[in-house]
């Protein structure tokens, strides 16, 4: 049986509108959005590394469900990471009007729920937001995730970076996931870690440990490389079984949301 990383998925963006009607008539589809960015990395990791990641855990829960994965998008917010080069960004409240904007589009196109899969760290909070505002309407179902949540278990059972602290940006997490899904994307040889920022009392950044105290600061201050943690603990096996989790518990999220909230016709 193929892994899920080998299982194919139709794209929503390469249906006609006709094919998606059918769609609607035949399986009552869930619009699945992922959102990312394009940020720096450190220097082993690529620019598309956050939406790389959320496509194919998304794509894979979607092959096995049959919903749809709607054309990506493909910037976030980072203003934090902009003295890198090649890290773009999108102002927040643009940011959040384009997601309850785009969900709300769907609404009256016919869609009847909407998955954000999100991608990118400092997305996550606009996502919520957005997530809350869409579901002001009651015919209209959203839910949301940042997609390493799916999989906090075999993190746990697997890491071995510091906690906290060694699994944040560039880290253990994602450089295993690369490794497994997209291994010449990862410039091996210039794997470097680096957990140097600054550590105030409550105030520390990491995947699994989250901080009582939160406070955004440029990233340049937090680290010299571009890297919070540890990538050099990343191994493909590692990250084989963080994606497999992910996409499996997504899967069977997505399954439950169609059985829960069945799509009513736009009135």
């Amino acid at each position: 049986m193929p892994s899920p990383a080998d299982r194919p998925a139709v794209p929503a963006g390469l249906l006609t509108t006709t094919e998606v009607s059918e769609a609607f008539r035949d399986r009552d589809p869930t619009a699945v959005l992922v959102t990312g960015s394009c940020e720096q990395h450190g220097a082993h990791l690529p620019l598309d590394t956050d939406l790389y990641l959320a496509e194919r855990v998304a794509a894979a829960a979607c092959a096995s469900t049959g919903d749809l994965v709607l054309p990506a998008l493909p910037f976030g917010y980072n203003e934090k990471e902009l003295g890198f080069p090649g890290t773009v960004s999108v102002p927040a409240p643009v940011y959040l009007d384009l997601l309850v904007g785009l969900g709300r589009s769907l609404r009256r196109s016919g869609w009847g729920r909407l998955v954000i899969v999100n991608g990118h760290g400092w997305n996550n909070d606009l996502v919520r937001a957005a997530t809350h505002v869409l579901n002001e309407d009651p015919q209209f179902r959203t839910a949301c995730c940042s997609y390493w949540s799916l999989c906090l278990p075999e993190v746990r059972e697997l890491r071995e970076s510091p906690t906290p602290g060694g699994m944040a940006h560039g880290c253990e997490f994602e450089t295993s996931l690369m490794l497994h899904l997209r291994p010449e994307s990862v410039r091996t040889e210039l794997i470097a870690d680096e957990i140097s920022y600054r550590r105030l009392p409550g105030l520390h950044h990491d995947l699994l440990e989250k901080s009582p105290m939160f406070m955004p600061e440029v990233f340049g201050e937090l680290s010299a490389t571009g890297i919070i943690g540890s990538p050099s603990l990343a191994t493909a096996e590692k990250g084989r079984v963080w994606f497999e989790a992910a996409a499996e518990r997504l899967s069977s999220f997505l399954l439950g949301f169609r059985d829960a909230f069945p799509r009513k016709e736009v009135a």
